[in-house]
């Protein structure tokens, strides 16, 4: 591919990319918004007192940002006003994933809060990690994985939080996920490696072995 733009000056930190292009990025305690197309500062978002670990987008254009000061905090993407801050974590937020109406946030105290896009309402909890939740997305069908310090991956319902499956991934720390369109799902290991489980059988209550 051809290279568009380079934007310089960025500290490593968490990205995430609305639908209009607008880029932002978790600068320590902050959130800087940047026009996708030149780079041009739009604003920096405050609020947080601790660094800020994830961001994600929701349907509705929200953004949220997860910190190692244990909360989430929401914005709005028109004009980057606070509209909530989403507090139970009693670990730092890593993870975070959105989906259609909900999104989900994983921490270092070893659970998965689910929160609802619009309110920021908490929904419900997912237990069952034994190490801190390092990693989320979902699949094509709403399906929830969340990677873990202890070295699985977990899969639960996006409709109803239910537990359906627990992949072994050799007992390495899943520091990334990714789940393609033809279900595959692809976990980043912090040895360096990269597994590629594939699905087998009916979405939603599917079983995984190595592909």
């Amino acid at each position: 591919g051809q290279l568009l733009q380079t934007f310089e000056g960025h500290p490593r930190g968490p990205l995430a990319v609305a639908q209009d292009g607008t880029l932002y990025c978790g600068v320590d305690h902050t959130v800087l918004v940047q026009n996708g197309e030149n780079g041009s500062h739009l604003r920096t978002l405050t609020g947080h007192t601790g660094a800020v670990l994830a961001l994600a987008i929701g349907a509705n254009g929200n953004v949220f940002s997860g910190s190692k000061d244990q909360t989430v905090r929401v914005w709005s993407g028109h004009d980057g006003t606070h509209l909530h801050t989403l507090v139970g974590h009693t670990g730092m937020v890593v993870a975070l994933a959105a989906g259609r109406d909900k999104v989900y946030s994983g921490s270092y105290d070893t659970t998965i809060r689910v929160w609802s896009v619009d309110g920021g309402t908490h929904l419900q909890t997912l237990t069952g990690h034994t190490g801190a939740v390092t990693s989320l997305t979902l699949g094509p069908d709403g399906t929830v994985f969340s990677g873990s310090s202890d070295g699985t991956v977990q899969v639960w319902s996006g409709d109803d939080g239910a537990h359906l499956r627990t992949v072994q991934c050799s007992r390495i720390r899943i520091e990334s996920l990714a789940v393609g369109q033809d279900g595959r799902l692809f976990a980043g290991g912090g040895n360096g490696t990269v597994q590629v489980w594939r699905a087998m059988g009916s979405a939603g209550r599917c079983t995984f072995s190595p592909g």
